[in-house]
């Protein structure tokens, strides 16, 4: 998949097939948007892409958003994972934000690209008139632009709701693992970057991959079997999303220490630093506690090691 960045880096697929959004978390939702826009990207013999934004656009709009359940390259990687043939990814500006869905749809899907079709989801909107599937103007604008329009319903949760980010969002913080995987058609993940640590997980015989997530929204506090991809290759794992309770312990008064992605992988020598590591949560082992000592933390983990390597031998890895 090709990936293109900014107003002046215009994708070279004139005549496309996209869609349009942030599509946070790519959900079940987004994905149906998305196997639609394939199937009709084929049929009609052009690339089908996607046009997301660096920003989201409450950041612009109202000074803050919501943590976001993928980061943009964890978007991009799903994009690409779903079968788009590019994303373009565009900065939602101040300036972008006060275009109406006619100036937008003109200086972006028909000037740049003069795209064939545009796929959108039941709630998607655009432009600060905020046009969208509920739309009556939307129809008869884009017939006026040259280029078809498709509006798909929503995908429902078991208890008949429409899949959303938020209702995504929600559940990966109250840790309802199974519920955030029945929205999202796959397991709940962070990708992140490895970074220098401290080692003390290397001195006590457990070397561990640091991840930077920026602000991807993760599970709550506690000791997970996790499956980690490097160079996309699943390896078991466990993870610990915390604070580091019993070695932290000694921070200054008031000192609040740095929330971390702490992954394990079984029997993995190599370094990792400056990569992207994908994990995946399996299952959850236990809260986060304080020790009383050093010993009895690396007692526990062995314990936690035992029980994920065979949570995970049970699924084959």
């Amino acid at each position: 998949m090709r990936i293109f960045r900014g107003s002046n880096e215009v994708p070279d697929a004139r005549g496309a097939a996209v869609t349009l959004g942030i599509f946070d978390g790519v959900h079940l939702g987004h994905q149906a948007v998305l196997k639609d826009l394939l199937e009709w990207s084929r049929k009609l013999g052009v690339p089908a892409g996607v046009i997301t934004f660096a920003q989201h656009p409450r950041k612009v709009l109202q000074g803050r958003a919501p943590d976001l359940i993928n980061s943009l390259p964890h978007r991009v990687l799903l994009f690409e994972r779903a079968g788009a043939d590019f994303t373009w990814v565009l900065d939602f500006t101040t300036e972008l934000s006060r275009l109406s869905a006619e100036a937008f749809a003109r200086t972006f899907l028909v000037e740049r690209l003069d795209i064939r079709a545009l796929a959108l989801g039941f709630d998607s909107k655009f432009g600060c008139d905020q046009l969208g599937t509920g739309s009556p103007e939307l129809p008869p604008l884009c017939a006026r632009l040259g280029f078809e329009l498709r509006c798909l319903g929503p995908v429902l949760t078991p208890d008949g709701r429409p899949v959303s980010s938020t209702l995504v969002r929600e559940a990966i913080w109250e840790g309802r693992l199974r519920d955030a995987e029945t929205m999202l058609g796959r397991r709940v993940s962070v990708l992140g970057t490895v970074v220098k640590g401290d080692a003390r997980g290397r001195r006590l015989g457990y070397a561990t991959a640091n991840l930077d997530l920026g602000r991807e929204v993760r599970p709550p506090f506690g000791v997970y079997a996790t499956l980690t991809f490097v160079d996309g290759k699943p390896r078991a794992s466990i993870t610990n999303v915390g604070y580091r309770p019993t070695i932290s312990g000694d921070a200054l008064h008031g000192e609040k220490p740095d929330l971390l992605i702490e992954t394990h992988l079984f029997d993995f020598q190599g370094d990792l630093y400056g990569q992207q590591l994908e994990v995946h949560f399996v299952e959850k082992l236990r809260d986060e506690r304080r020790f009383p000592d050093v010993e009895a933390l690396v007692e526990q983990i062995r314990r936690d090691e035992a029980k994920a390597r065979g949570i995970l031998k049970a699924m084959g890895y």
